[in-house]
């Protein structure tokens, strides 16, 4: 099924509408929406309500305030 992405390079704060880049499913083997160090995807047809995504959001933010998780998870993240 496809997906929508929203994407944000390092550094970027998200305070200018540029700061974003938005893609459909990607071909295969290619990045979701180019480049861009941090990706978030919603599956096409689900139709979340904006509560859904903060709720998720918020969850990301939790997941990776947890040095442990994070580890465990293979992510390399600097502290």
């Amino acid at each position: 099924m496809a997906r929508h992405y929203v994407s944000i390079n390092r550094g970027a704060e998200g305070s200018q509408y540029a700061d974003f880049h938005t893609a459909t499913t990607e071909p295969a083997g290619t990045a979701p929406a180019g480049v861009d160090l941090f990706v978030f995807s919603i599956l096409d047809g689900v139709t979340p309500t904006k509560v859904e995504v903060d709720k998720a959001l918020e969850a990301f933010e939790r997941f990776f305030e947890n040095a442990q998780q994070v580890g465990s998870a293979g992510f390399d993240v600097a502290g």
